[in-house]
């Protein structure tokens, strides 16, 4: 139970964090509205109010991504921020004197806190960011699917190359599909199966997930499928159209690597556990799956390192405390990005690399603990 000093200063956490995301949100609106105002002007039609609804929408689903790529280095300033307001009130100094130690009165509120902040990360990339990728390249003001190039990718289940003219990622279908059969599918010779549009259907039931080619080219009566081309290549209701089963979503055949990041849990483990998926994208796959593993860890440890070195007991200043704990957390958080790097320069293997920020930051942590004022 929390004390109400701790119920306090766990609200002042939450409101910081609260003033933090707004004006986060507020520079990216303003900064990017003001280069793209005439976006929403040439694609929305109605008046005003359009254009408004208009704007909310398109920043309202931006801010979503905004909020899960800012929630860490928020958390890490909030804390901050709410250290230096305390030792700059003196409100620390009544529980020091009755020899309560200072990671008691502090420790419970601010990981609390945190933990809420983490929370929410969790939720807005499990609930809302998993199936709305392509809101982050559609076009501004405009309320049709927005037209992705195609980057040709194999299905490494099936070896069936799956090409096109383009993708909408909104709708789930590619135009002017072409997929090319492998022999091992389509008997002695490569097939190109082309449709003018291609839809694709997530997995439902006993029906698996794949595309179904729209009036496709050559039918499939005219293609010598063998046993293995069978379970790959099957029959739709209606003769003209071919459905081609493949775990190859639209996502994967414009913005891969983008996309995994903001995938849901069971999403990306589905992923990666996918015969359909060559190696490298699984590595990256696998090193964002064990991101996500870590945060909580990671923001639990950067909130004890910012305690004793805001409140340390040789202090040579606020400004000093602020500029040194900044350089500390932020070395963290770069460290994150920084290690990315690793698996392509082939330096460490993705999982190995995920938790070097743990490795750097738990003895860090250990070492901090003695230079908090008592």
């Amino acid at each position: 139970m929390l004390t109400t000093f701790e119920r306090q200063l766990f609200h002042q956490f939450l409101m910081v964090n609260a003033i933090y995301l707004c004006v986060i949100l507020g520079l990216f609106t303003v900064i990017d509205l003001f280069d793209n105002v005439d976006d929403f002007v040439n694609h929305t039609e109605g008046g005003m109010l359009q254009i408004a609804l208009a704007v909310g929408s398109y920043y309202g689903h931006v801010g979503l991504f905004i909020f899960d790529s800012a929630a860490i280095p928020m958390i890490s300033m909030s804390g901050l921020t709410v250290l230096l307001l305390l030792k700059r009130r003196g409100q620390l100094k009544p529980f020091l004197s009755a020899g309560i130690p200072t990671y008691r009165v502090l420790a419970p509120a601010l990981l609390l806190g945190a933990g809420v902040m983490v929370g929410l990360k969790m939720v807005n990339r499990e609930v809302f960011l998993g199936n709305a990728v392509h809101h982050l390249h559609a076009q501004r003001g405009s309320s049709a699917d927005t037209l992705q190039i195609i980057a040709p990718r194999y299905d490494h289940a099936s070896q069936i190359l799956i090409d096109g003219w383009a993708v909408f990622p909104e709708s789930n279908r590619v135009e002017q599909a072409a997929f090319v059969l492998p022999p091992e599918i389509a008997g002695q010779d490569m097939v190109c199966l082309k449709a003018a549009q291609a839809e694709f259907y997530p997995k439902q039931g006993k029906r698996p997930s794949g595309w179904l080619l729209r009036s496709a080219d050559p039918p499939l009566s005219e293609i010598p499928l063998t046993d293995l081309g069978k379970t790959f290549v099957l029959r739709s209701k209606q003769e003209e159209n071919i459905f081609v089963v493949s775990d190859v979503t639209p996502d994967l055949i414009y913005k891969a690597k983008e996309s995994s990041g903001f995938l849901s849990t069971p999403q990306l483990i589905d992923r990666i556990n996918s015969p359909a998926i060559d190696n490298n994208t699984a590595r990256d796959l696998e090193f964002n799956f064990h991101v996500r593993l870590i945060e909580p860890f990671l923001t639990g440890l950067m909130i004890c390192i910012a305690i004793p070195v805001i409140l340390q007991k040789e202090s040579r200043g606020m400004i000093v405390n602020a500029g040194e704990c900044g350089f500390w957390l932020f070395t963290i958080i770069g460290s994150t990005y920084a290690v990315r790097f690793l698996p392509a320069l082939q330096v460490a293997e993705p999982v190995q690399a995920a938790w070097i920020p743990i490795f750097f930051a738990t003895p860090l942590t250990v070492w901090m603990l003695e230079r908090v004022e008592t």
